[in-house]
């Protein structure tokens, strides 16, 4: 057991979850082609400076600042870099058009085609997900177990995951960012109600007709009306910032709320495309070994609040 880190007749709707499984997932590899950077730490944080992080690969590096507000994920990754535990892992697991995710220490010295994904520390992070960070591209966030079994979303202590993604447009994200369990669940007691008995009759007839996009498009049209008299939140509607960064740089929002987004990349976006182009295999590790080194150094909050 792991420590924890101290410090009916209704037709089913397309429930975007399907890439939400358990992010989880390295290698010492023999690329030859570059060397390791000098890591350069510092014992004590200097006042008035603040941490930034270089993940360096063979494609480049990306440059992270953590978020303050959450501490607990942030302490344990510079913890941990400043410990080298990230050096020679690899990105074990690369899903183009959603993530890149790495951190596994079983990784470090896997053979080829060897399953990861499922190494990790003797603790795990309490959540710490909060409504300010979202899934943009870039978005830095811990992996975690599947809702079955981690029902409070706590974190892995290692293993992270860092969104490419893709944009959306404007009505798509609204799809991701609706509850159809709920949905149905409450379209079901309002064609119930008399007082909606229009609604109903509507439906049925749709149902008569086995016009099954019609019936969607009818509880659609019925969820302001159904939030509104239930007084429930059956959509996760974004903010203008939100709206614009899935509309432009793209991100994955059906992830929002459910894992702890700790950093962002502010340089070096590209290299997220350029790891997430590699072939991989049937369990989608890449074919050739994507090996990290992660450096951390302080530099004055000014340069990071930019």
């Amino acid at each position: 057991m792991q420590k924890k880190y101290k410090k009916n007749r209704i037709p089913s709707l397309l429930i975007l979850c399907g890439l939400a499984f358990v992010l989880f997932s390295c290698n010492d590899g023999g690329d030859g082609d570059w060397e390791r950077e000098k890591i350069v730490t510092t014992k004590v944080q200097n006042e008035g400076d603040d941490f930034l992080v270089k993940i360096h690969t063979k494609y480049g590096s990306m440059q992270v600042v953590l978020f303050d507000d959450t501490p607990i994920h942030k302490e344990n990754f510079i913890k941990l870099a400043k410990q080298h535990y990230y050096d020679s892992l690899l990105f074990h697991r690369v899903i183009k058009g959603f993530m890149i995710q790495g951190g596994d220490p079983d990784s470090r010295f896997a053979s080829e085609g060897e399953s990861l994904g499922q190494g990790g520390l003797d603790y795990i992070l309490p959540a710490e997900i909060t409504e300010t960070h979202f899934h943009q591209k870039g978005a830095l966030a811990m992996a975690r177990k599947g809702d079955n079994v981690n029902p409070d979303l706590e974190s892995n202590a290692g293993q992270f995951y860092i969104v490419q993604g893709r944009a959306y447009r404007k009505k798509d994200l609204l799809e991701t960012r609706t509850d159809y369990s709920k949905v149905n669940k409450y379209f079901s007691a309002l064609i119930e109600d008399p007082e909606y008995a229009n609604i109903a009759t509507a439906y049925a007839t749709l149902n008569e007709r086995e016009d099954v996009q019609g019936q969607k498009r009818l509880m659609k049209k019925c969820i302001p009306l159904m939030e509104k008299k239930y007084k429930v939140k059956l959509v996760d509607r974004l903010n203008k910032e939100e709206m614009k960064k899935y509309t432009s740089v793209g991100g994955a929002p059906f992830l929002d709320q459910k894992y702890t987004v700790f950093g962002q990349v502010i340089d070096g976006l590209d290299i997220i495309d350029s790891l997430s182009n590699q072939k991989v295999d049937k369990r989608k590790r890449p074919i050739q070994d994507l090996k990290m080194w992660v450096e951390i150094e302080e530099v004055p909050m000014t340069s990071l609040r930019k």
